[in-house]
């Protein structure tokens, strides 16, 4: 595994710095140093400095933090193979390597350096066990996801619906096993905090993350690169109409998401069941999950350019569940450009590219083209559902 990271000041320096805290005074006191970071993160620091067993080891092997994340990226590419399996697709333990190979999924992991590989990782795995009826197991996973990454959330909307039209026809009592294992394992993870009377830092972690680079992008290309020269540069409390760039960038992220998730919540809450015939397919589930990682990342403002990493896992499953190519290579092809025009970890210096593939309008020119695309297959799938009952 190679030791890059991204140029300058970067989050392997706060790794470093907490993993060695975690090494001298336990992971139950992270906290006190007022990390920005959810729970989950410092217990993977925690497991890396008892391998590590010296302060100088973990600096000189704190890259081996690529490792955990690539497990469980492996942990989420059999979950792709099992899928194709259940579905009866041909050669199911080959395709997912299409996943698994391409750079734009292993870069921000192996080149980056980032971990957002595990947060995607748990999140599709809750969505796979959510789909398969084992609510446990999806709300066991989602657990694990937001708190190691809040983004996680995201996927919060979708896996709700899924599990509610299952759990609904449940007993109160068997309702209550179910969320069970859920409570425990939040429960066993916030411990160690209350116990040393840290458990509203902890807290705080889960917000304070937020607002904290009020610019209108950390170096996503998103559709703020359409508008503005340098929006690294803009402050997103600014705007115009009396709504900030800030707010824009919510409104459209919460509205479109809505407008997706709505004939689901109608499916979930057996409303306009005669004229709506939509299932909860793995297909029609992934669909929807791409377009809210799209949403998200391309119109709010604050975004990293690594924040489109899930798109490589969801738009690769839904790819090869429909044996679309040509999105799944338009996805590839823009998150791999945001990632090293960001980064520039491949190039070998800081310099701006020149050349035209990574300029920030024209990866958000291919980003929006997706959106475009996987927004007409969306439009026609609820045309169809309605026709069908109909």
């Amino acid at each position: 595994m190679p030791k890059t990271y991204v140029w300058g000041y970067n989050d392997r320096n706060c790794w470093f710095s907490w993993c060695n805290y975690i090494h001298h005074f336990g992971v139950q006191n992270i906290y006190k140093l007022r990390v920005d970071y959810p729970p989950l993160v410092h217990y993977f620091l925690w497991l890396l400095a008892k391998f590590s067993t010296t302060s100088e080891n973990i600096y000189l092997y704190i890259y081996k933090l690529k490792y955990i994340t690539l497990f469980i990226e492996i942990l989420s590419i059999f979950c792709v193979y099992k899928i194709l399996d259940l579905k009866k697709v041909k050669y199911p333990y080959l395709w997912p390597l299409m996943i698994f190979f391409n750079i734009a999924f292993w870069y921000d992991n192996v080149l980056f350096g980032q971990v957002d590989g595990v947060y995607t990782g748990f999140a599709f795995i809750s969505i796979t066990f959510a789909i398969l009826k084992k609510p446990s197991l999806s709300l066991i996973f989602f657990i694990l996801c937001v708190n190691f990454k809040l983004q996680g959330i995201i996927f919060f909307p979708i896996i709700a619906l899924v599990l509610f039209h299952e759990i609904k026809h449940y007993t109160l009592p068997k309702i209550a096993t179910t969320l069970l294992p859920a409570v425990l394992l939040q429960a066993l993870v916030i411990f160690p905090f209350i116990y040393v009377g840290d458990f509203k830092l902890a807290l705080n972690s889960f917000s304070e993350s937020m607002g904290r680079y009020p610019l209108v992008s950390m170096g996503a290309y998103n559709i703020w690169s359409l508008i503005f020269e340098r929006p690294d540069l803009i402050n997103d409390n600014m705007g115009v109409f009396n709504f900030s760039y800030n707010s824009f960038g919510l409104i459209s992220f919460f509205g479109l998401s809505g407008f997706v998730l709505l004939p689901f919540a109608l499916k979930s809450l057996n409303i306009f069941n005669k004229s709506l015939k939509l299932d909860f397919s793995f297909e029609n589930v992934l669909l929807v999950c791409v377009l809210v990682i799209l949403f998200f990342t391309y119109f709010n403002t604050q975004m990293h350019a690594r924040y489109s990493h899930p798109l490589v896992l969801f738009a690769g499953t839904l790819a090869l569940l429909r044996k679309d190519y040509l999105r799944f290579f338009l996805v590839s092809l823009a998150v791999f450009l945001n990632m090293e025009g960001a980064s520039k970890i491949l190039k070998g210096n800081i310099t701006e590219f020149q050349t035209i593939w990574f300029q920030p309008w024209f990866v958000s020119l291919i980003f929006l083209t997706v959106i475009v695309l996987y927004s007409i297959d969306y439009i026609l799938l609820i045309k169809k559902g309605i026709q069908l009952k109909a």
